[in-house]
């Protein structure tokens, strides 16, 4: 199952991410992109931590983009996109995590 949540700011996603590791989520399960560079590069000082940016399951690898470009749910809106892959049993309190730690939107797959 995964959850995907947009947020606005990266002292967030920050927040999010030490969160989720105190539930118990592994980083190497989450994806975090953004499409502002300013945005992501601020957001990667936040999580201090290395961060995903690329998507590669696009049909043709020479249009390779950022994870946050192909969520179709958030085309056309800015933000910081983080995508956590989790157990069935685990996805409310990921959910209820992201939205504590300010997600404006999330998507539940």
């Amino acid at each position: 199952m995964h959850l995907i949540g947009l947020f606005q700011e990266p002292s967030e996603v920050g927040g999010l991410v030490d969160a989720l590791k105190n539930s118990g989520i592994e980083r190497r399960d989450m994806i975090i992109s953004a499409n502002d560079e300013e945005k992501f590069a601020k957001m990667e000082a936040a999580t201090e931590s290395r961060i995903t940016n690329t998507m590669s399951d696009q049909e043709d690898l020479g249009e390779i983009g950022t994870f946050a470009q192909g969520v179709k749910a958030f085309e056309g809106k800015n933000g910081i996109v983080v995508s956590v892959k989790s157990p069935k049993h685990k996805a409310q309190e990921i959910k209820s995590v992201m939205e504590q730690s300010g997600a404006v939107e999330i998507i539940v797959e």
